[in-house]
């Protein structure tokens, strides 16, 4: 079966607590949740489980441990239809796991077991061939916090003749956009910072001048997704802003994983950039509106239908 697409990134356990107050002392030893739940998380998992409900065929590149934690995602994996051929398992090392306080309003608060070593793995840089497209989980994130690991990869992708995309987070301890410089940050057709990630990297709080320093660096299309006010699309051809659309929130888990695989999906069906990012806003539409960062979106018919509904 042919690749369309490799997710290379984290894979984690969501532990997901949602109805709960924790701004006020424990009076004994529990406090009542609405719902606790348990999901495989993590940027580059989330996206390739969705991609794969989307009907795309996609290859993970991730690192787990050897461990109870490791089975059941990689049992998910599977059952999702997700070629699972190059995750690397760590003898030596647990899996991670993240645990997510869900607010009121949906949005999210964070405990994690921090960065074991099943994290850092080395992608098979060797097996990126014959692939559409290659998505960084999150640049800035593990394995790509430093400068040789993310240039070999986007180096090796457009080698391949593949569109590279990346989604990004801020890490004080990763490597920095002047230290990966043009020459690295040039290899990159699409970014997906969100507007606080965007303002952290690039130390600007105006849009156009958040893009323009991406831009600078090379990087030909950038996407600043800005919740619930939309997404925000700039390269050297166009300045536009796309709306977003109105749904319930649920939990806001993974929507930016949802938003890239939602575009990765268009690209793969070669749409057209503002067809790619409408498509993007169902699939984090849907996301959201259900526990669990890639338990929403069931389908490619799910999200068009849901497109349609909503234009």
């Amino acid at each position: 079966m042919k690749t369309d697409v490799i997710c290379i990134g984290l894979t984690c356990a969501d532990v997901l607590i949602r109805g709960t107050d924790l701004s006020s002392p424990f009076i004994g030893e529990t406090k009542p949740a609405k719902e606790v739940s348990f999901h495989v998380g993590g940027d580059a998992a989330n996206q390739s489980i969705v991609l794969s409900h989307m009907g795309v065929n996609a290859k993970l590149m991730t690192g787990l441990g050897e461990d109870s934690i490791g089975s059941f995602c990689t049992n998910t994996f599977k059952e999702a239809g997700v070629d699972i051929s190059e995750i690397v398992y760590a003898k030596d090392s647990p899996s991670s796991i993240n645990v997510v306080i869900i607010n009121s309003d949906g949005q999210r608060n964070f405990v994690n077991s921090g960065m074991p070593e099943s994290v850092f793995f080395a992608p098979a840089l060797e097996k990126i061939k014959d692939v559409k497209v290659v998505s960084l989980g999150s640049m800035m994130m593990p394995p790509f916090v430093t400068v040789p690991v993310i240039e070999k990869t986007v180096k090796k992708a457009k080698q391949e003749g593949a569109i590279v995309c990346a989604d990004v987070m801020f890490n004080p301890e990763s490597c920095t956009l002047e230290q990966l410089g043009e020459e690295v940050l040039s290899n990159i057709d699409y970014i997906f910072p969100n507007e606080e990630e965007a303002r952290q990297l690039t130390g600007k709080t105006d849009l156009d001048e958040m893009a323009d320093v991406f831009l600078k660096y090379g990087i030909k299309n950038v996407l600043i997704k800005l919740g619930k006010d939309g997404c925000f699309v700039k390269n050297k051809n166009i300045r536009k802003v796309f709306p977003s659309l109105a749904v319930e929130v649920i939990d806001t888990t993974g929507a930016g994983d949802n938003f890239a695989a939602g575009f990765i999906t268009g690209l793969i069906e070669d749409k057209d950039l503002g067809e790619c990012v409408m498509l993007a806003s169902a699939t984090a539409g849907i996301a959201i509106q259900y526990m669990g960062a890639n338990t929403g979106v069931k389908s490619r018919e799910q999200v068009e239908e849901y497109l349609q509904d909503n234009r």
